[in-house]
């Protein structure tokens, strides 16, 4: 995440016969549908096939994700390394009959752009506003000295982006692309500075994400689709958002060419509290866009409202409001500066933020799994009735 948005949200064993029978109960089976909802013409096929997927399934696909890497997938850590071949693994179970396109892209990250984004950024935060022996001041030069430090350490540390792309087979042109980062990071609370060996589950950031594309994978690739969707997930997010920029440099000049719908940007969809909430309700979550006196707004907006009208028929326990501020703290930015529509759908930042964002806390058990699941029906069920053009 950049200093600025950060600065404006911080403040038994079994054996045998038994044991069978236990995996025979317990294993996840790979969705199938009949042949009628493969090619699904109204919003109830829609439903029937999100109900083919369980809550228990897409909490098993989380956890799993989580558990693969500990204790941190920061990037230079073991956990960064063991990341990339487990969901590999994983998008090949959950497109089991090989229906789509795996492509794994290697890139050396771009520091000195990362560098330039963090220093700027304090810069015009900072600088001039507050004097050198605030508070404020130090703990946000620390931020940005530790943010550049290890960018520095990483330099020679690549990335790689994995991308699964099933093709439409009436208009494969037509394209939306939907990403999550894997990536994690863990700041002191107090002076900001990254915690390079701290535990960090990132369950919520972005585990969240991450899962939700699986489960969306496993459903693609049982649909016939008429237009193509194309799933990414993005490594070194959390210094620079260097993942969607390698991906952007190498495939800009490819996207002109198509009838490029939008891009789909999952963060942080696992909080939600009605305690904490300042509306004290439950499903209160967004969708960011570029602000209104900006030339993209009208593009993120027709996007988002495409979206919004075949994911908010999948369920009523959440809401993704649309909010114009701007939100510059993901991969979407790098698809905003090639001039293309872009949404980031996420928790409340406002009004319900996690408040073990970027901490040792980030547990699978601190989430609300009852709306991060509604989060995966309506994201579904929105680039479902995108690809078949159900409304």
């Amino acid at each position: 995440m950049t200093y600025q948005f950060l600065r404006k949200c911080l403040g038994f064993k079994v054996k045998g016969i038994s044991a069978l029978l236990f995996l025979f109960i317990f294993s996840a089976e790979a969705i199938e549908l009949p042949k009628n909802l493969q090619t699904p013409k109204t919003k109830s096929h829609l439903k029937m096939i999100l109900r083919r997927m369980k809550k228990k399934e897409m909490e098993t696909k989380l956890r799993d994700f989580v558990k693969c890497c500990r204790p941190s997938r920061i990037v230079g850590s073991s956990g960064h390394k063991d990341v990339v071949p487990f969901l590999i693994n994983q998008v090949k179970k959950a497109d089991s009959k090989n229906k789509g396109i795996l492509i794994v892209d290697q890139f050396k990250p771009d520091v000195l752009h990362a560098m330039e984004l963090y220093q700027e950024d304090f810069k015009r935060e900072i600088v001039g506003k507050y004097p050198p022996n605030d508070p404020q001041y130090k703990k946000w030069k620390d931020f940005t000295d530790s943010m550049v430090k290890a960018l520095s350490e990483n330099q020679n540390v690549f990335g790689k982006n994995i991308i699964w792309e099933k093709k439409g087979y009436i208009d494969p042109n037509s394209v939306i692309t939907i990403g999550a980062h894997f990536d994690t990071i863990s700041h002191d609370k107090k002076t900001k500075k990254i915690l390079k060996t701290s535990h960090q589950p990132g369950a919520d950031d972005n585990g969240t994400g991450v899962a939700i594309l699986l489960g969306l994978i496993e459903v693609l690739s049982e649909v016939d689709l008429p237009k193509t969707v194309r799933v990414v997930f993005f490594d070194y997010e959390e210094m620079g958002f260097l993942g969607s920029r390698a991906y952007m440099k190498k495939y800009k000049d490819q996207m002109k060419k198509q009838k490029f719908a939008g891009y789909i940007n999952l963060e942080m969809l696992g909080h939600d509290s009605k305690r904490l909430d300042k509306k004290k309700r439950l499903g209160n979550f967004k969708a960011y866009i570029r602000k209104e006196d900006n030339n993209g707004h009208s593009l993120d907006k027709s996007f988002y409202k495409r979206l919004d009208q075949g994911g908010s028929e999948m369920t009523a326990k959440v809401k993704f409001e649309l909010d114009p501020n701007g939100f510059d703290s993901s991969d979407h930015i790098n698809f905003w500066a090639e001039g293309h529509a872009a949404v980031t759908f996420t928790q409340n930042w406002e009004e319900d933020l996690n408040p073990r964002y970027h901490t040792k806390n980030d547990f699978v058990e601190t989430l609300n799994l009852k709306t991060w699941f509604a989060s995966y029906q309506y994201i579904t069920g929105a680039v479902l009735s995108w690809a078949f053009d159900i409304l």
